[in-house]
């Protein structure tokens, strides 16, 4: 687990004083551990679609082929076969990313049997979660199968594959509206720490011995009489995005990408998986931040011009949703996760872009403002709104907790020291 200048104390339990281990799995039945013994019709569902394929091979080439092919399409009994393998392994990458993610004391307890990783088969793998006579085996197959279908959802989700097409667009507008429009492009290296209260930032561009770094390559633009210096701005796209680190080079601290997911492929749904998992949400089309765009300028002033831009490029005024504005002091914090660090200082919502199809219609994209101060929070480890400090709360107590549920795994393995 990357917990590189991040204080343990970040690392405190959601707030609520709620047990962490007591999840909801009512949109994820099959991550329920007691899924197998409930008396529900899905569960007698899938018990008989287990009977169906289990000796009739016609049936299971048909039940495989559903999978992967629309109804009445054509299929091939050697590719689907292929196809539903490579899906297969993908759960267990995922599965394996996911441990090895862990605090190093708990990997081994969290690592899956082989047995399980092994089965690149379906039918097999429903055998183990019917009849294996390890309860824990057959949870881990249950999981997989799980996991096999939402990276089936993803990858034959239109508002997943149409991603690439809608961030191009959106970057494009952004280029007509605002970069085109640039007079500077310079580079402006900040050094930052956590001031004497432990509340705020306290920053200067000639950083000094102890300080942390960030460089930025700001554009200095002016459009319709708004000048602004925007320090950073990035699109991106879920299933390709590369999370940061920490690393120390020549001796100083600085932030670097460091890619998670690798054994997965290129175009990879982890981050997609996990947030649904941990979200409670079972419809992928539903994950409003498939594409996300991130800006940072000097202040709130700045703030505000750049959102009287965007109105001019985007037309959001009246589409903006899920609005969260903490930059208004702490009162605001009610509308962060319960995951999120007290301090923590942005302006972030959904937007809906209208695309130019032959008949038009909109996609959502997230975008993230904050100002340098409230931003230099995000990437100081001793402050609580540090980023990855963040990103490891929800890891731990939001995710891991579903996929090694107590029932199966216990309690008391997971440890952050």
């Amino acid at each position: 687990m990357r917990e590189h200048w991040v204080e343990a104390e970040h690392l405190r339990e959601p707030r609520g004083g709620e047990d962490f281990w007591t999840v909801d799995t009512t949109a994820h039945p099959l991550l329920d551990p007691a899924f197998p013994e409930h008396p529900s019709r899905l569960r007698r569902f899938l018990r008989g679609f287990y009977e169906r394929i289990r000796r009739d091979d016609e049936a299971y080439r048909r039940a495989v082929a559903a999978q992967i092919h629309p109804p009445g399409a054509p299929s091939d009994w050697a590719s689907d076969s292929r196809r539903l393998a490579e899906i297969l392994q993908e759960a267990d990458a995922y599965v394996r990313e996911i441990v090895n993610l862990l605090p190093s004391a708990a990997e081994a307890h969290a690592r899956p049997a082989e047995c399980v990783t092994a089965c690149d088969d379906l039918r097999d793998l429903l055998t183990f979660v019917v009849t294996h006579p390890d309860r824990r085996v057959r949870f881990e197959a249950q999981r997989k199968l799980y996991l096999m279908r939402l990276f089936l959802q993803i990858d034959q989700s239109r508002h997943i594959q149409d991603g690439p097409r809608h961030k191009a667009f959106f970057e494009e507008l952004l280029q007509q509206g605002l970069w085109r429009h640039a007079r500077q492009v310079h580079e402006v290296e900040i050094g930052y720490n956590i001031d004497a209260t432990g509340q705020a930032i306290e920053y200067s561009l000639r950083p000094s011995e102890g300080q942390q770094t960030w460089t930025f390559h700001s554009i200095f633009l002016e459009r319709d009489g708004i000048p602004i210096d925007i320090l950073y701005h990035a699109c991106r796209f879920k299933r390709t995005v590369n999370p940061v680190t920490y690393e120390i080079v020549d001796g100083r601290r600085r932030v670097l990408e460091r890619k998670r997911w690798g054994e997965m492929r290129r175009q990879s749904s982890g981050s997609i998986v996990s947030k649904m998992i941990r979200k409670g949400i079972n419809n992928p089309d539903e994950i409003t931040d498939i594409i996300g765009a991130m800006f940072i300028v000097h202040d709130d002033d700045a703030l505000d011009d750049l959102l009287r831009l965007l109105d001019g490029i985007l037309g959001t005024t009246i589409t903006w949703r899920n609005v969260v504005d903490t930059l208004g002091g702490a009162g605001h914090s009610a509308q962060l996760d319960v995951h999120s660090g007290r301090g923590y200082r942005v302006f972030k919502g959904d937007v809906d872009i209208l695309y130019p199809d032959p008949v038009p219609y909109r996609f959502p994209v997230e975008i993230q403002i904050y100002t340098l101060e409230g931003f230099l929070r995000t990437v100081c480890g001793a402050h609580d709104a540090n980023h990855l400090a963040l990103k490891l709360r929800q890891f731990l107590y939001g995710l891991v907790p579903r996929l090694f549920p107590k029932a199966i795994y216990g309690g008391d393995w997971l440890k952050t020291e």
